[in-house]
């Protein structure tokens, strides 16, 4: 859509491990999620770090980046508290990941319960792989293979006259299985020292959205010092080795732009 107001929900990018969970092991589903997360690296490079976890949970929402193809806005709170993800149970065995078909250690962190790479560096085109063995207890054999999200590089970001619409641009992939997250942060009330708010959009990753001004308000009157955007695309796959497990993979690319 472009150039009118959008609407929608937009789903988490990240899963957040679930604990606590008494009921007996055959209610419980397994789940696994890896989550590679990457900013611009020297030389067209990406790089970034790696988590993951497994945990047990009755319900859970899945971001699926292929399903993420209709243009979607809403406008939010934004949470400046960063928050560790933790995970719930360690495998028996340390989980294969390599990247570009090399591999890379995953370092078990007891106090997060969780794996983590602290760096990953990568290029556009290549592909990251988990292979887990089967354990009985946390998750069965499984393997799944992600094609990384590539760098994205904004067009230029100039604020608008009010009332007029903010025109946005990157190097869009035109690829269906990518999807891009956008967040536009503000501080209001324009008092705050902060940025505060945001427009937050899941949108195609073809090069260009046009954000209309019925969601640009308290944008206008924010100051200049609080103003940026925030560019992510996310790719997602999947594996379901069983009906009660899922293995879930997500890669993503963050550029962050000030707005003047």
């Amino acid at each position: 859509m472009r150039g009118r107001p959008l609407g929608g929900v937009w789903a988490a990018l990240l899963l957040a491990a679930c604990g606590g969970i008494t009921e007996t092991p055959d209610t419980v589903d397994r789940y696994a999620a890896l989550s590679l997360v990457s900013r611009s690296a020297p030389g067209g490079a990406a790089r970034g770090s790696a988590t993951l976890i497994f945990f047990r949970a009755l319900t859970q929402a899945v971001p699926n980046s292929a399903r993420q193809q209709a243009d979607q806005c809403v406008i939010s709170g934004l949470d400046t508290l960063r928050v560790p993800t933790v995970g719930e149970r360690r495998h028996a065995a340390t989980p294969a990941f390599t990247v570009a078909g090399a591999a890379v250690p995953l370092a078990y962190n007891d106090t997060l319960a969780r794996y983590q790479a602290a760096v990953v560096t990568y290029r556009t085109g290549d592909q990251a792989q988990l292979t887990l063995t089967n354990d009985a207890t946390v998750f069965p054999a499984a393997s799944v293979s992600l094609k990384l999200a590539e760098p994205l590089l904004p067009g230029p970001v100039t604020a608008p006259a009010t009332g007029q619409p903010l025109a946005l641009t990157w190097n869009g992939t035109g690829d269906p299985t990518a999807s891009v997250a956008l967040s536009l942060r503000y501080a209001n009330p324009p008092t705050s020292p902060y940025a505060n708010e945001q427009v937050y959009c899941l949108l195609r990753d073809d090069g260009a959205q046009e954000l209309p001004a019925v969601l640009l308000t308290n944008f206008y009157v924010s100051p200049a010092a609080t103003r940026s955007v925030q560019f992510s695309r996310w790719r997602t796959n999947e594996a379901r080795p069983d009906p009660r497990s899922l293995l879930h993979v997500a890669s993503s690319f963050d550029t962050v732009v000030t707005v003047r």
